[in-house]
C-alpha cells in the first residue's frame, strides 16, 4: 500500500504539471488565432481574448511546478513601459501609469493617446484555456492516465 501511495502522489505531482501545460498550449493558441499591426485597432471582439502584436505575451505564457501543484500564466516578460499587461489583459480593470511622468501615452488608430490611467474590460485567455481543457475531457484523461500508470508502477 505504502508503494501505491507513493506512486499515487508522484504521478499526481507530474499530472497537476501536464495539465497546466495542457491549459498553456490551448491559452498560447487562443492568444495566436487572429493578428494585428502595432497602434491599429484589434480585431479581437470585447471579451474575446487580445489578438496577436508581437507574440510576447503567448510566448510568455508559462507552466511550472509549484511544489507539488503546477502554475501556470504570463511572465514578466508580457510587460509593457507602462508596466506589466498580462493580468490585466485576463481580468481587466485600471491600468495606471508606471513612470516618473505619471502618464502613459501610445498610439492607436492613427492617434496618440494619453492618460494617468485607463479603465478596460478583461479579455481573458486563460479562463478559457482552462475551460476548455476541462469541458473537453483533456484533464480528466491526463490524471486517469496518470493514476494507471501509478497503478503499473505499485503492481
Amino acid at each position: 500500500m505504502d508503494e501505491w501511495l507513493a506512486a499515487a502522489h508522484a504521478e499526481g505531482v507530474m499530472a497537476n504539471l501536464e495539465a497546466a501545460q495542457d491549459i498553456q498550449d490551448r491559452a498560447k493558441r487562443l492568444l495566436t488565432r487572429i493578428s494585428h499591426a502595432p497602434h491599429t485597432r484589434t480585431p479581437a471582439p470585447l471579451g474575446a481574448p487580445p489578438a496577436r502584436i508581437t507574440g510576447t505575451l503567448a510566448a510568455s505564457i508559462l507552466a511550472e511546478h509549484d511544489g507539488d501543484d503546477a502554475l501556470v500564466g504570463p511572465t514578466r516578460a508580457a510587460s509593457s513601459k507602462n508596466g506589466p499587461y498580462g493580468r490585466f489583459l485576463e481580468m481587466g480593470g485600471v491600468h495606471a501609469a508606471h513612470n516618473p511622468r505619471g502618464y502613459m501615452s501610445w498610439y492607436e488608430d492613427g492617434a496618440w493617446h494619453r492618460m494617468r490611467e485607463v479603465e478596460k474590460a478583461g479579455r481573458p485567455y486563460l479562463e478559457p484555456a482552462t475551460d476548455d481543457a476541462i469541458q473537453s475531457g483533456a484533464i480528466t484523461r491526463i490524471y486517469f492516465d496518470r493514476w494507471l500508470i501509478a497503478q503499473d508502477m505499485a503492481t
